[in-house]
């Protein structure tokens, strides 16, 4: 998955490219010690900068993490989904949910309520953890 051409710059390509690599939701301060890793010279507040950017532009999903610090993972902008969270490894799963339609339409019908929005996360073992 990469980024939309119309806004792409080198700290969002190697910021893009940390994410890419891990299917977990990682802090600023974790990407920025990736980024170092890899040689890329960029500072903590660009990364910040840059996340924010990313999440605005539909990019990224950011949550909070146990502790309440922002955390952040590449996500496919066009295509709602939600994530099932391994507790042990932290390793995150795409989940269609075909279903939260039917649930939004019943509450549609049976209660006159529409939804603009929601998020639900499902959290376990993934199959390497189990």
């Amino acid at each position: 998955m990469g980024l939309r051409a119309d806004y792409v710059t080198r700290p969002r390509e190697w910021i893009a490219s940390i994410l890419a690599r891990e299917p977990r939701f990682l802090s600023a301060a974790q990407i920025h010690q990736g980024l170092e890793r890899d040689g890329a010279r960029v500072s903590l507040s660009t990364v910040y900068r840059t996340l924010d950017r990313l999440q605005a532009k539909g990019d990224i999903s950011a949550r909070p993490d146990a502790d309440g610090e922002a955390t952040y993972m590449l996500c496919e902008p066009r295509h709602h989904h939600h994530h099932a969270i391994c507790r042990a490894c932290g390793r995150v799963e795409d989940v269609d949910c075909a279903a939260m339609e039917q649930f939004a339409e019943s509450l549609r019908a049976h209660n006159g309520f529409e939804l603009d929005g929601h998020a639900i996360e499902f959290f376990g073992k993934c199959g390497a953890c189990r």
